[in-house]
């Protein structure tokens, strides 16, 4: 929910927690001696994953006081503006003997960038890999350009694989998240920020949801690009019920011709089916006037592909 707050290229920027119970990033918080939270709900990320012993000391700051619980037991709660709070703390801390592990902290981060580019040179035919299409529109996408995130598996590799610059630039419905605002969403960013690339990734259920904002799209002439990852199913679903369950109950659909959709509309139409054309067809997106619909179909095999690799990470202390 912070992306962008401290820019994705500074070193001390790690990216993001919460996806699974463990991840690369977790190497830096298992060791860390002191953790200062700053506007965290523990709604999104309970501690018990990340403080399973409840020994970390922790610094909670919020405009609220801290919840808290056996796993979240606060050491210092600062209650107050955000912004001022932090600039309170920065002259404070400003010239004080402060050290921390570095060369873990550049391992962590050199790690978590390996995996990011692992499949930015996919060259494969029919299904397209997550991070593929992440890479590639993080790369089409300039430092203040937008994506909007609709509800969905796609959600979850947009947490771990979109990094950002500036602040605002990824936006994502978390805790009671509703599925369909990413189409709608765009619409009102392009109407804020017409002069930004704005971008919408959507799953096909999430995309059906609100279809009818195709038409409110086009009267208004929003400059925006809306990505479907089409799998025909509830693959969000499918994948928690697989990890839970080690199976899942039938939460396939079907779709309609998404080209002759955009057609329907005045949309712009630009069908995918190969990796190595992905990058080329959102900049030819941006291009084009208008609102333009771009669908690839997404290899969601590699939802359980993530979850193995991830549950097999150790952290050593």
């Amino acid at each position: 929910m912070a992306k962008g707050c401290i820019d994705m290229d500074s070193d001390q920027c790690l990216f993001t927690v919460g996806l699974q119970s463990k991840d690369i990033v977790s190497h830096a918080i298992d060791t860390a001696d002191l953790v200062i939270t700053i506007g965290d709900d523990m709604v999104e990320y309970h501690p018990r994953l990340w403080n399973p012993n409840g020994d970390k000391k922790i610094c909670h700051i919020d405009f609220l006081p801290a919840e808290i619980d056996e796993n979240y037991r606060v050491a210092q709660d600062v209650v107050g503006d955000v912004a001022h709070t932090l600039w309170m703390l920065n002259e404070r801390i400003q010239g004080a003997n402060l050290s921390y592990d570095v060369v873990l902290q550049e391992n962590v981060r050199s790690d978590m960038m390996a995996d990011f580019a692992e499949y930015k040179d996919d060259d494969t035919d029919g299904l397209i890999r997550p991070q593929k299409a992440l890479w590639d529109a993080r790369h089409v996408l300039g430092p203040e350009d937008i994506l909007l995130s609709d509800v969905g598996a796609h959600k979850m590799w947009i947490a771990r694989y979109y990094q950002c610059h500036e602040p605002n630039t990824c936006l994502i419905p978390n805790g009671f998240c509703s599925m369909g605002f990413a189409l709608p969403g765009a619409i009102a960013a392009s109407r804020v920020f017409p002069e930004r690339r704005i971008l919408s990734i959507c799953g096909d259920a999430g995309f059906m949801m609100n279809v009818q904002e195709l038409e409110t799209a086009k009267r208004l002439r929003s400059n925006i690009t809306v990505m479907v990852w089409q799998d025909n199913a509830y693959g969000l679903i499918a994948w928690k019920q697989q990890n839970h369950f080690g199976r899942h109950t039938d939460l396939s659909f079907g779709n309609p011709d998404f080209m002759k959709l955009a057609d329907a509309f005045g949309w712009n139409g630009f069908d995918v089916t190969k990796s190595r054309d992905l990058r080329g067809a959102l900049e030819a997106s941006f291009d084009a006037e208008g609102p333009r619909l771009l669908v690839i179909p997404i290899d969601y095999r590699e939802n359980d592909l993530l979850t193995q690799r991830l549950g097999d990470i150790a952290c050593p202390i």
